[in-house]
């Protein structure tokens, strides 16, 4: 048994994954503490043949590979854990190109941890060409992840996030947390865009009872390429972030609000919806004489995301 798995799960982006892995040999950390787990997430392009060739090169110790046929990252994550034996594992994405030490720096901050459940690190957008304002200025939308360069407790109430792009998770707080018996969430489903199934993950953990961590010194690049930055895209990951905030508003609370709170919360998210047409109209049409078409859609597919999700919520039948 190893000390951490890094378990990297992945639909269709051989390329990237390739580059992924190429960095991930470079660590500098001793080969018998860790082991690296790729979860082919029903993938139809190279993806097998990319880590056959990683594994022949035997630069990566210990590099296992499986398939898991249900689409969707929440159940290749849940295949990650029941294929690691290690006590940590680290899910890093298939496009996420980790520093030389990040192994050494979560493993060593995770033992002096050990009411720690969850732990992520300072996350940098890497653009592979220059983004347009639109993208530059949602990098946190990107997965951006930068708390400071102090490690610091995240809150213990409220709702709360670590990204799932570097999360080191203890294997102990997640079977203690439920999330393997029971997900809310599926997350991104091959092209479908979702989301929210990370931070599922972290609160239910602190619900165990577990403390959530940002450590500074974990640092990787989340490699963005350029498909991702049109207005088309990022109206559809907005979208697709609206829609489970009001699940996970209830996990944050620890418990599903009535129906009644559950009905005022859904005419709050459309008078918000409103109240962002008719300001648009009013103040940025009328008054400026002007209006960034791109940011305003946007803006109002994170908006009709929360309708959407706020709808869906008052009538579905939801257990914590």
């Amino acid at each position: 048994m190893r000390d951490v798995t890094v378990a990297i799960c992945t639909h269709n982006n051989a390329t990237l994954l390739d580059r992924t892995l190429t960095v991930l040999a470079l660590q500098n950390f001793e080969p018998d503490y860790w082991s690296a787990l790729v979860v082919d997430n029903n993938s139809t392009d190279e993806t097998a043949e990319v880590v056959a060739r990683h594994q022949r090169s035997e630069l990566i110790p210990h590099l296992q590979y499986c398939r898991e046929p249900r689409l969707g990252i929440a159940h290749a994550r849940h295949r990650a854990i029941r294929e690691a034996s290690s006590e940590f594992v680290a899910f890093v994405d298939d496009d996420c190109l980790l520093a030389p030490d990040w192994l050494q720096q979560a493993l060593t901050f995770s033992l002096a941890h050990p009411k720690a459940g969850a732990i992520g690190g300072r996350v940098k957008v890497l653009w592979e060409s220059p983004p347009p304002p639109t993208a530059l200025s949602r990098a946190t939308w990107y997965a951006e992840q930068n708390f400071g360069d102090v490690p610091q407790q995240m809150p213990s109430a409220g709702f709360t996030y670590l990204v799932g792009a570097g999360l080191v998770v203890r294997r102990t707080a997640l079977e203690e947390s439920g999330w393997l018996e029971k997900r809310l969430l599926v997350g991104r489903k091959g092209r479908e865009l979702s989301a929210g199934e990370d931070v599922e993950i972290v609160l239910r953990i602190r619900q165990a009872g577990y403390e959530l961590w940002y450590n500074p010194a974990m640092i990787l690049e989340h490699v963005i390429p350029e498909r991702r930055l049109s207005i088309q895209y990022l109206s559809r990951m907005n979208r697709a972030t609206g829609v489970p905030l009001p699940m996970l508003n209830a996990l944050a609370e620890g418990q599903v609000p009535s129906a009644g709170v559950r009905f005022q919360r859904l005419v709050r998210a459309l008078l918000s919806l409103a109240k962002l047409c008719l300001r648009t109209l009013v103040v940025d049409v009328v008054v400026r004489r002007r209006i960034s078409f791109a940011d305003w859609r946007i803006r109002l597919n994170l908006a009709w995301g929360h309708v959407v999700g706020a709808s869906m919520f008052l009538f579905a039948h939801v257990e914590l």
